[in-house]
């Protein structure tokens, strides 16, 4: 199976926050920003992997500024590292304000996906090919954080 760089599945969205994504301060529902990462993060690791995977795991996910009916908000996903039948996808979401443009951080996530083959069961995900020193960061500290999951079982 031929490695990917993280650049072929990386993932950029844009949604609209209009009122029905909102609570009743005109803040956009923690619920529907966790929905888009999802989404987000699906549409990355379908990239690397060609088909479908499903998601097992979002943790560490910090919202750091709320988000406002009218903004719009950018989600980026990038591979941070590749393992025999799962990755790790990390995601950004920030919000551009409706009338200045300035764009700032709001969470931050990472979400564990799965690759399903056609019987339904788990199966290989292409090797991830690291391209600078970033990558290798990311792809190491992946690799700890399933250490760790690990010895928590």
């Amino acid at each position: 199976m031929k490695a990917k760089p993280p650049s072929e599945s990386f993932t950029e969205m844009t949604e609209l926050v209009l009122p029905q994504h909102t609570n009743a301060v005109a803040t956009a529902f923690g619920g529907v920003i966790m929905s888009w990462i999802d989404i987000c993060a699906s549409i990355a690791a379908k990239r690397h992997c060609g088909h479908v995977s499903v998601t097992a795991r979002i943790e560490a996910i910090e919202f750091k500024a709320p988000i406002k009916v009218g903004d719009v908000v950018r989600l980026t996903a990038r591979l941070n590292a590749a393992f025999s039948t799962s990755m790790e996808i990390g995601v950004r979401v920030e919000r551009e304000h409706a009338e200045t443009g300035e764009r700032s951080l709001c969470a931050d996530a990472r979400a564990t996906f799965v690759n399903v083959g056609p019987d339904g069961k788990p199966s290989p995900v292409p090797p991830l090919l690291a391209q600078n020193q970033e990558d290798r960061k990311l792809a190491v500290e992946a690799e700890e954080r399933r250490r760790m999951r690990r010895l928590e079982r």
